[in-house]
């Protein structure tokens, strides 16, 4: 039998049990998440899309009211909509009680939107100059909160937030 210096088993025999250590740490049991982080809200998987949008407050076209423009951003959505204006009609008693039915339904279809801001451009009476008539915001809070029958008669212009009005 071939007699081995004894450094040369001591280096092979230390070498052997960290190789052993090492395999023993690769296969450690992982430990549960904390409760605290269980308990978050996930990552929301759906995406949001314009179409269930247009859907509901319809899509402009040649004399027809409706979203132009939607553009979906990561904290809010914004709508560029154009009211078309009889010359019989009143911008200030009209606009309220044909949006707010739209709105409410928007909310109650599309549950992933939360702030919504509107740009209204309205056009002078047989031009086709679309120009900016209001600006406002409405989120789910608002919306769960408003009272529709008041907000369609002639409350909607002071229920609504961060209004901006343009003549």
């Amino acid at each position: 039998m071939i007699k081995a210096p004894k450094r040369i088993l001591v280096f092979l025999l230390a070498g052997s049990a960290a190789l052993g250590l090492f395999a023993l740490a690769g296969c450690k049991k992982e430990v549960p998440a904390p409760a605290s982080e269980m308990t978050e809200k996930p990552m929301a998987t759906t995406v949001l899309s314009a179409d269930p949008l247009y859907t509901v407050l319809g899509k402009t076209d040649a004399d027809i009211s409706g979203a132009a423009d939607i553009q979906i951003g990561d904290d809010a959505v914004t709508v560029n909509y154009h009211y078309y204006l009889d010359k019989e009609q009143v911008f200030d008693k009209t606009f309220g009680p044909h949006i707010a039915p739209k709105i409410r339904e928007l909310y109650a279809k599309v549950k992933e939107i939360d702030t919504v801001y509107f740009d209204v451009f309205v056009t002078d009476l047989g031009a086709e100059l679309w120009k900016p008539r209001l600006h406002f915001a409405v989120d789910r809070k608002m919306i769960v909160e408003t009272d529709w029958t008041k907000l369609l008669d002639d409350d909607f212009f002071q229920v609504v937030k961060d209004l901006k009005t343009f003549d």
